[in-house]
């Protein structure tokens, strides 16, 4: 997994970059008032090593999360996703990994068209697939608590909808892999995001 830390500083950095391009992008006047429900449905992709430790796996799934805002600068969000691999390392078996979290998001709302925003969150994941419970030995479907570090940014087309154009998390896992409980991940998401209530 030497290929986690190096991929998500790339990402790190090209994340600061473009959220400094948008918030300079536009006028510094400030954003009306603030939606209060943020609904966002897209793709996702993971790459980790949930089973075999050293074994990169790249998995596509979708996510969706729902965002309620508080104020312009703090929301509370819940993040359901879940990625699939079909054939792991080409053996022919199956991994699908599920993730349901819930924590705080921080947005910078300063911009009329782009939002970008940080957040944690925490909860659990579920792992299974015939890589868990096929082969002489398996481990069976396993459940792990689980957590998200990261952020992103949304291009505001619309009063009423949007799209994220890229969320980028660090994605830790702690599922029995046969050699250990840790996994460092790596998840990036994108797709549309619906505004719905304002706050006075």
């Amino acid at each position: 997994m030497k290929r986690i830390p190096k991929l998500l500083a790339e990402f790190v950095m090209l994340t600061g970059v473009v959220m400094l391009a948008a918030l300079s992008a536009a006028s510094a006047s400030a954003q009306g008032a603030p939606p209060k429900v943020d609904v966002t449905a897209g793709y996702s992709y993971m790459y980790g090593n949930v089973v075999v430790s050293g074994q990169g796996i790249n998995l596509n799934g979708a996510s969706g999360s729902v965002a309620y805002n508080f104020n312009r600068w703090v929301g509370a969000v819940f993040d359901l996703g879940t990625e699939y691999n079909g054939s792991v390392g080409g053996n022919g078996r199956s991994l699908g990994v599920t993730t349901y979290l819930f924590g705080p998001r921080f947005s910078w709302r300063k911009n009329e068209k782009f939002t970008p925003f940080g957040q944690v969150l925490f909860g659990g994941g579920h792992a299974g697939g015939t890589l868990y419970t096929g082969g002489a030995n398996p481990l069976g479907t396993q459940n792990s608590f689980a957590l998200t570090a990261g952020g992103g940014l949304d291009w505001n087309v619309r009063p009423m909808i949007g799209v994220r154009v890229f969320q980028v998390e660090y994605l830790r896992t702690q599922f029995n892999n046969g050699v250990n409980f840790n996994q460092n991940n790596f998840r990036f998401t994108a797709g549309v995001v619906f505004h719905f209530g304002k706050h006075e």
